[in-house]
């Protein structure tokens, strides 16, 4: 085909897409909408859930917005706040809602559901809705001798974890140095949340070592400094399925959030990007959302891990459930012996 031909197929096909695309019905805005702003889709019971929305319209519009939260069709609560929005003027609504008492062990199901209402109308003009899981304080509730048969180690020279795992009767021993760690032999390697690799010299290969070994290690949100990745710069023996991962909330447990997290909306304290050392590949520790935030590399069934979580569920211990149950839920991943993949999912 001649350079002349293939000019004119172009610019066919241009003028066909362009066409197809005068063509297509434009998508209006809906006159009314209800956005939310800080919604969040999980709070602990027996307390008082803040939600945060706005009404946007392309007119001026006031009535009432009706919201409900149920678990099936039972309302556990329900309520009205008046609106009166201004045409092309967000208007901003809270809701807050004295949420029922949930027990040890019991994760409650339910859907908030919001409707905007215009005076002297029946039909309401925007809705919204969205699943709403309300969670007991404790996560680890008749789970002690659970926690107990993991052999927690903890690391922590700035002191900030040993204080939330205390505090949440979280059973651990302390290793004040390298040593310490090394002369454990069984049980889960903790280090805290917000150390600085570049003030801890040899940690970095000793984490490295003990995952090698068969141990299981889990890091928390470091605050700098690099770091050896099991498996970068080359291979390992016994370790194997190196994942970096942008997510990791959902995989562990759908019914957590995996941002938005109070008090700042901040999630993510920290995130390893994969550099060019002087001699090697390594990882190197940083601030925010710019990196992976969470590494993991894995041994044979049952043996060694090497895990890197990069949010700050202990900063953020207190702000809602997700960092505390994510926490436990990743204390079970990381323990709990791999499945055997079937046969079609090699």
């Amino acid at each position: 085909m001649t350079a002349a031909r293939y000019l004119g197929l172009a610019v066919a096909i241009w003028t066909a897409t362009a066409s197809s695309a005068q063509d297509a019905p434009k998508l209006e805005k809906p006159a009314v909408a209800i956005v939310p702003t800080r919604s969040p889709g999980n709070a602990f019971g027996d307390e008082v859930g803040e939600f945060e929305f706005r009404i946007e319209a392309r007119r001026a519009c006031k009535g009432r917005i009706v919201w409900r939260i149920a678990a099936g069709t039972a309302t556990v609560k329900a309520g009205e706040v008046a609106f009166d929005a201004a045409a092309n003027l967000p208007k901003p609504i809270a809701i807050k809602v004295n949420l029922p008492p949930i027990k040890d062990g019991v994760i409650l199901a339910t859907r908030l559901t919001l409707a905007a209402i215009e005076e002297d109308q029946i039909k309401p003009v925007a809705t919204f809705e969205q699943n709403l899981w309300l969670f007991p304080k404790d996560p680890f509730a008749d789970r002690v001798e659970w926690l107990k048969k993991l052999q927690i180690t903890l690391y922590d020279p700035k002191g900030d974890t040993a204080k939330v795992l205390s505090e949440a009767k979280v059973p651990f021993e302390e290793a004040r140095d390298l040593d310490a760690l090394l002369a454990t032999n069984a049980g889960l390697i903790l280090v805290g949340e917000g150390l600085a690799f570049k003030d801890e010299k040899g940690l970095s290969a000793t984490l490295h070592k003990l995952a090698t070994a068969g141990r299981t290690v889990l890091i928390l949100a470091p605050a700098s400094g690099e770091l050896a990745i099991p498996g970068i710069g080359g291979p390992i023996a016994g370790l194997r399925d190196l994942s970096f991962r942008s997510e990791i909330v959902r995989t562990l447990d759908e019914r957590l959030d995996p941002d938005g997290w109070l008090p700042d909306g901040q999630a993510i304290a920290s995130t390893v990007v994969v550099k060019m050392g002087e001699d090697s590949l390594g990882g190197e520790v940083a601030k925010g959302p710019g990196g992976w935030p969470w590494v993991e590399a894995r041994a044979t069934a049952g043996k060694g891990r090497w895990a890197l979580c990069g949010l700050g569920i202990i900063a953020k211990w207190n702000a809602g459930p997700t960092p505390r149950f994510l926490f436990a839920r990743m204390l079970e991943y990381l323990t709990e012996p791999e499945q055997p993949k079937k046969e079609n999912e090699r």
